[in-house]
């Protein structure tokens, strides 16, 4: 199963509450399914099955032992109003006097009150006020789920529109996720197809997996009871009136049972499924659904398995029964290829048979095939390929054919042509991930505002929707053939960072997020914050007392620079709010921040660093034979970031705070790893002597990307500003010559490799 190809099809966090929660459920709504006890209590009157409640603990006079006592051997406890699973404690069973919970761990009359304690005081509380703590009936899996997990109780989550059940997943606990169904905390994530209720594929956190750590494949599933599941969560939407729902529930051997009604369901049901959910929640939203079981029968007609069939059908290259093939020799050469479905082995004509060869390599609907072959003794077909070596592909017995010219090329030639093609694709999908567009927040300036003057609370991010289609990507990546060419080590390393940017985008607001971006940036190991720190100690503060120019001052001055550099193409446009005051794109735009001020020193350095290195890198670029030069390799960054502060550094004039930045970023980013948003404020400003103004600058550009700041990870791009300048002072004082770097936007270590390409042209713009 793949996302949709419509890139607004995925349902993003802004989007959800903006179009969906807001305009669907009311305040009515949340308090309603956020109130445990009394969903409980109202879906069991309406005949709807729901765990067995013990006890219900509203004061701390009730902890006592006698209490304790009288508890069932097996039970779970739970906040009222918790959520994200926050709280819960499921117990097993009783030996002696310890309770064991699922995952085998022993806990304690004292544990246990701590914990009661924890959840009245609000610990865990959706709305973070005092709660209630709720003791219920521990539900045993249907002996269905035995294959799956004996780690817990699976789950089923179910997203209901307009009562029409639109997407469900099952979440199977893992001894990672301490017995409980929640991805978050390590859980698997299965697909469900709302057709027949059997799994689709599953995700356990950031991964796709095909089979679960016990080994069972993750597709095929039967979820039981599923014709009971689908019209029981659309009587519960038609009775409980909340518009956008997820209901939660469990299968057990008697039957299935509500855990409990979100108002605010989560996005990762997207994840599991590897589909789009704004595209179904638009498939819904104007049809007219009178009954549920009208609603059930949509659902299955909809969002069945045949249609994502349809749709993968679409992602992989097709072939036909005859195709042309490249053989990939010293002289290669044009065969045609037959496509045999029933054939068991591969056979190549003897006329280009070669017993030395273990392999035939062949190129194939622009795919680059290892195969194993024999010989055959046909004369009028060159190759046969067995069906079987091609699940890659679809093949359609009506696609025409059209043989090429069998005449022998040379392989340069063709991996020549083939690279050129592979840069302008790799450039083009690169183009299109706007990476900082999704991570940069949309509501600094009233954040900071609110934050400066109450500094008590870690903001909260919001972020433009992420529209990209991710399933698109990753299959447009799979079809890129590797080629011979000394070059291709390059475009490896650019499909690879690719990889890790879509993964970054998909796990905005996740602790993951954090790892994510270490394998795109680097990240800042213990010697990396101990050189940071020296190069603190060691230069202290020199005031930067040149003259403060305003917003219409600097655009003068630096559109004269541009004239003089002949860069006049090259436009400045204001911009309302930014994380920086100045920044260049790829579209020929520099962004400068309406309210911005610059004292001028500090725009002297700026006109060194963003037009002295980015534009004119990127111009240079845009000379060379291949485009990879102008959209930056996959280490130009830290290079490129790197160069700007040294060539910064070497006007050698007073930067005051701009000079020591890139060292604060690393402890920053060094520290966020630990620290939520408020508690890196404050520790930054106790350890160092800087403004409020530029603390809060360093929090913002380590902590974007997460709506929920108090996260202990971190954004790690700021760290390649001090890291890439170390690295220039290294190139240089190992005899390296800065105009090198200078030929287009590539890293310090790909400069051997760049110095082969023929046709390279020397660089024109140069500081």
């Amino acid at each position: 199963m793949i996302f949709s190809k419509k890139v607004s099809g995925i349902l993003g966090m802004n989007a959800r509450n903006l179009n969906y929660i807001y305009k669907y459920n009311s305040l009515e709504h949340k308090r309603f399914a956020d109130d445990k006890i009394f969903t409980k209590q109202f879906l069991e009157s309406r005949g709807i099955g729901v765990a067995k409640l013990y006890q219900v603990v509203k004061d701390y006079k009730q902890l006592t032992t006698a209490f304790f006592n009288s508890l069932p051997d097996s039970f779970v406890l739970k906040p009222n109003r918790g959520f994200g699973g926050g709280g819960i404690l499921v117990i097993s069973r009783k030996e002696g006097e310890m309770w064991i919970t699922v995952s085998g761990k022993k806990i304690n009359e004292e544990s246990l009150y701590r914990q009661c304690i924890e959840i009245l005081d609000g610990k865990y509380s959706i709305s973070g006020t005092t709660d209630q703590v709720i003791f219920e009936e521990k539900l045993d899996p249907h002996p269905d789920f035995r294959i799956l997990t004996d780690a817990g109780l699976p789950d089923v989550r179910v997203i209901v529109f307009n009562l029409v059940p639109v997407m469900a997943m099952l979440r199977v606990p893992t001894p990672e996720s301490d017995g409980k169904a929640n991805m978050e905390l390590g859980a698997i994530g299965m697909g469900i197809d709302m057709g027949s209720g059997k799994t689709t594929g599953a995700a356990l956190k950031s991964k796709f997996i095909k089979r679960l750590p016990n080994g069972e494949m993750a597709a095929g599933f039967q979820v039981p009871f599923w014709d009971e599941v689908l019209l029981s969560v659309s009587k519960i939407q038609q009775s409980t009136n909340i518009g956008f729902l997820g209901v939660d529930l469990v299968m057990t051997k008697t039957g299935i049972k509500v855990l409990e009604i979100n108002a605010r369901p989560g996005l990762k049901i997207q994840v599991a499924n590897r589909t789009p959910l704004r595209v179904r929640l638009e498939k819904v939203s104007d049809l007219k659904v009178l009954t549920p079981e009208d609603a059930v029968e949509v659902a299955r007609t909809l969002f069945s398995e045949k249609q994502i069939l349809e749709t993968e059908f679409a992602q992989k290259p097709i072939l036909g029964i005859y195709e042309n093939v490249i053989l990939n020799r010293d002289e290669p050469k044009s065969l045609v290829a037959q496509i045999d479905l029933l054939a068991e082995n591969n056979q190549i004509s003897y006329k280009y048979y070669d017993k030395k060869e273990k392999f035939l390599d062949i190129m194939i609907g622009e795919k680059r095939l290892k195969l194993p072959v024999e010989k055959s003794m046909r004369k009028d077909i060159d190759l046969i390929l067995a069906g079987k070596f091609l699940t890659d592909f679809y093949i359609d017995v009506s696609k025409k054919f059209e043989q090429k010219n069998l005449a022998e090329i040379s392989s340069c030639s063709v991996d020549e042509k083939m690279l050129k093609n592979i840069d302008a694709k790799i450039c083009e999908l690169d183009s299109k991930i706007k990476l900082l567009s999704y991570i940069n927040p949309r509501n600094l300036s009233e954040q900071k505002a609110i934050f400066l003057n109450h500094p008590e609370f870690s903001p909260r991010f919001f972020y433009r929707d992420c529209d990209l289609d991710f399933s698109f990507f990753r299959n447009e990546l799979k079809k890129i053939p590797k080629v011979n060419h000394e070059l291709f080590p390059l475009y490896e390393a650019k499909i690879e960072e690719i990889k890790w940017k879509l993964f970054l985008l998909e796990f905005r607001d996740s602790v993951e997020f954090g790892d994510f971006s270490k394998k795109i940036f680097g990240s800042v190991t213990k010697a990396i914050y101990k050189d940071a720190l020296g190069f603190l100690h060691k230069n202290k503060l020199v005031l930067d007392n040149s003259e403060e120019l305003d917003t219409k001052r600097a655009v003068e001055i630096l559109e004269t620079f541009l004239n003089e550099h002949r860069l006049s193409h090259w436009k400045i446009k204001i911009m309302e709010d930014s994380v920086v005051d100045i920044q260049v794109t790829k579209k020929g735009f520099i962004l400068v921040k309406k309210k911005a001020s610059f004292k001028k020193n500090r725009l002297k350095a700026l006109l060194s660093h963003e037009i002295g290195t980015h534009i004119f890198r990127f111009e240079n670029g845009k000379l060379q034979p291949l485009r990879i030069f102008e959209r930056g390799t996959a280490n130009y960054l830290r290079t490129e970031e790197g160069l700007a502060v040294w060539n910064q550094n070497q006007l050698k004039i007073p930067l005051g705070d701009k000079f020591l930045t890139p060292a604060y970023l690393v402890v920053a980013i060094y520290m966020a790893g630990k620290m939520s948003f408020l508690d890196l404020f404050h520790y930054l400003k106790n350890t160092f002597e800087i403004s409020d103004d530029l603390v809060w600058k360093l929090c913002v550009k380590v902590k974007r990307g997460l709506q929920n700041t108090e996260l202990k990870t971190a954004f790690t791009k700021d760290s390649i500003y001090f890291s890439g300048n170390r690295d220039i002072e290294k190139f240089v004082k190992k005899g390296g010559i800065i105009s090198d770097l200078y030929v287009g936007k590539i890293g310090i270590k790909e400069l051997p490799l760049v110095k082969k390409i023929k046709g390279l042209r020397p660089p024109k713009f140069l500081l």
